[in-house]
């Protein structure tokens, strides 16, 4: 399998490490967990705050309560005269103050229960050996394996186009 040249950058919003290889580099500036989205909204909820203090926003906000206002009162009944309140009935708790009684079959078993050491089986022998795997480079976004050396900063074009001709 080829692996891909990546760039390695800071995930602007939540300072993340993050590796993208070159097939999926689209100029990201955030990691693949979601910090895009959350930016996005944050900032639209910024727009619309400054668009509601503008005069504009102001009207149109002011207009549309207006019609809000209008709908609402030709659905609500005028009511002159309100009926006397439904009584509501006494909770009365028996004068007994026990606890329920709990029956002994559907007690949990203790947390202390001791288990029986022929039963823990051992899952390596003392000489047997532990392989680590060796740290690979994977995209963040397609998991695909990333060369070693990695970049900085984007890919520039070079002057000459895919023919051979100036731009």
């Amino acid at each position: 399998m080829h692996e891909q040249t990546g760039r390695l950058f800071l995930c602007a919003r939540c300072q993340a490490q993050v590796l993208v290889c070159s097939p999926c580099d689209r100029g990201q500036r955030y990691c693949a967990s979601g910090c895009a989205n959350i930016t996005r909204r944050s900032r639209q909820r910024e727009a619309g705050k400054r668009y509601q203090q503008s005069r504009a926003g102001r009207h149109k906000h002011a207009a549309r309560m207006h019609q809000w206002r209008k709908r609402r009162a030709a659905t609500t009944k005028i009511v002159t005269h309100h009926s006397s309140q439904a009584t509501p009935a006494d909770a009365v708790l028996p004068a007994n103050g026990s606890p329920p009684a709990i029956s002994p079959d559907s007690q949990a078993p203790s947390p202390c229960t001791l288990i029986a050491p022929d039963s823990i089986a051992l899952s390596t022998t003392a000489n047997s050996r532990i392989s680590i795997p060796s740290p690979s480079w994977r995209c963040h976004w397609c998991q695909s394996p990333c060369a070693a050396l990695v970049r900085q900063g984007f890919l520039r074009h070079s002057r000459w186009g895919r023919n051979g001709c100036y731009p």
